[in-house]
């Protein structure tokens, strides 16, 4: 059986996350060799989506400490939108266009930058859920740069101009 590259411990075959830590264990953590702004490009109405990102709350915070809570919670961030599916038994979705993200930030705690996790506090112009936050999200600064690249590259696609005003 193999082992999580993350924390070691043996999973099944064909799994997508680690049962002990939320590792995905399909694509890794870190960002892709090409940058997200190239893979988020595309062409106005060309309505292909793709994933860029996804995790899970790693459940080593004092936020999760329900390990059903952490096995039921995943995070996906595509190059148009961003989902946030949990529940174990009903479930719950989540999700925000990137078109209307007015804002990102990266919240750790002192035990969370030592173990390297934060939460992804992303704010926007939905009237339904204006702060979405991605909870104990590992690398999250990395997590928070694929997002705002996707982001850019969205609004440049969908022609949105935007600038602060003095």
């Amino acid at each position: 059986m193999p082992f999580c590259s993350n924390c070691g411990t043996e999973y099944q075959g064909g799994s997508k996350f680690c049962s002990s830590c939320g590792n995905n264990l399909g694509v890794p953590l870190q960002p892709p060799s090409q940058p997200p702004a190239a893979q988020a490009t595309i062409a106005p109405g060309a309505g292909e989506e793709k994933v860029l990102w996804e995790g899970k709350p790693s459940g080593l915070g004092d936020r999760v400490k329900d390990v059903a809570h952490v096995n039921s919670t995943t995070y996906t961030i595509t190059n148009q939108r961003i989902l946030v599916k949990s529940g174990l038994l009903g479930k719950k979705y989540e999700e925000i266009e990137l078109i209307r993200v007015k804002d990102i930030k990266v919240i750790q705690s002192l035990k969370d930058r030592a173990l390297g996790i934060g939460d992804i506090e992303v704010v926007s112009a939905d009237a339904t859920a204006p702060v979405l936050v991605l909870g104990e999200v590992r690398s999250p600064n990395e997590v928070k740069e694929t997002l705002r690249s996707a982001i850019k590259a969205e609004k440049l696609a969908e022609g949105v101009r935007y600038g602060e005003r003095l």
